[in-house]
């Protein structure tokens, strides 16, 4: 007997003696030294311990509850200390009509997040609606096609705010941010307890807290976009703060199981920045979207961004639309896949538009 064949079980042999029979059932035997694909089938076993499925509010709700009591601890969200008064270190007009002010939105003596904020240059004594926009990987408030639609939507009475993630823009010294910045922000967040994803979030939530406490800003207008591991940004915070009265999370709709177990067959991400720890004891995807109901909801889809595997949209739709049903609030939310690039131009800055004008 070889090897090989010692490690089948003895009564499967004798059934027929054919190895091929044994081996129909079950993965070649290479797949058990496999660390990945083990880890594989822990996401995949953890994956189908989530509820798919909700009939009513109460049980929705309960569900709901769990995740926004629970999910800060589990993926480090850290908390950051009372809001205070920001520095603003230039006002500047742009073009005829439009104010950009440079301000560092407090976080504590040590720290302060570097925005860029676009306004009107005449507010017309009134309180303003406003946005908080999340830059994805590896970007910042300097990208253009974001100036561009900060612009856009100041000079109709919007009131945005471009905000710099950690580690990228003025938050790290260093020149290489997307690696040696990536490395030491997710490192020290490590032994500290606090996710990539988890600093974004108290990042974005701290930025919202300044654009509602400002007095040219209408507090319960304040609605929350961004795209890539922005819109991850986007669908976390919305689901764990009502005080965002819209999302629109763009090109970051798949679920994490898809991204595991799919995606690794054929792409892997530079690091592991989109994939806060011990997110599926909790939840998945689909259950932050579903928790941002009955608020109006955007999202995109791109189909040439692999690295959010389309396959998981479907799974975020069905889920959010069963959830939204239960407020009867179903044409609260918009879901479409694109072809285009991946930036905030043509269809996706058309559609966000479209979207804050209506319900913001």
């Amino acid at each position: 007997m070889t090897a090989f064949e010692s490690t089948m079980p003895e009564r499967t042999l004798s059934d027929n003696g054919s190895l091929g029979s044994v081996l129909a059932d079950r993965e070649p035997l290479g797949q058990k030294t496999n660390a990945i694909r083990w880890l594989q089938k822990q996401v995949m076993r953890k994956a189908r311990e989530l509820p798919t499925d909700f009939h009513s509010q109460a049980d929705w709700e309960s569900y709901r509850d769990r995740i926004r009591s629970e999910l800060p601890a589990v993926i480090g969200i850290p908390e950051f200390p009372p809001l205070r008064e920001s520095l603003i270190r230039a006002h500047i007009q742009v073009g005829a009509d439009i104010i950009c002010e440079r301000v560092d939105v407090y976080v504590d003596e040590d720290y302060a997040i570097p925005t860029f904020v676009f306004l009107p240059a005449e507010s017309a004594g009134r309180r303003m609606p406003g946005l908080v926009w999340n830059p994805g990987w590896p970007e910042d408030k300097w990208k253009p096609a974001y100036q561009a639609f900060a612009m856009r939507m100041a000079s109709q009475g919007f009131v945005i705010l471009l905000l710099d993630h950690a580690p990228f823009g003025e938050t790290s010294p260093m020149k290489d941010k997307a690696d040696m910045g990536m490395s030491l922000l997710m490192g020290m967040g490590d032994v500290l307890g606090i996710s990539q994803l988890g600093m974004w979030a108290a990042e974005t939530m701290r930025a919202g807290e300044y654009l509602r406490a400002r007095a040219d800003v209408d507090e319960t207008r304040v609605a929350i976009s961004g795209l890539c591991q922005g819109g991850m940004d986007t669908w976390l915070v919305a689901a764990l703060d009502e005080r965002f009265c819209a999302a629109a999370p763009l090109c970051a709709a798949t679920t994490f199981v898809i991204h595991m177990v799919e995606m690794a067959s054929y792409f892997a991400n530079a690091d592991s920045s989109p994939f806060p720890f011990g997110i599926l004891n909790v939840c998945d995807i689909q259950h932050l979207h579903a928790a941002i109901a009955p608020r109006p909801l955007l999202v995109r889809a791109n189909l040439g961004d692999q690295w959010w595997p389309v396959s998981g949209f479907n799974e975020i739709e069905r889920m959010t639309r069963q959830v939204y049903r239960l407020y009867d609030a179903e044409d609260q939310i918009d879901f479409r896949a694109e072809v285009h690039e991946h930036n905030l131009t043509g269809p996706f800055a058309d559609a966000l538009e479209s979207f804050l004008l209506q319900y913001v």
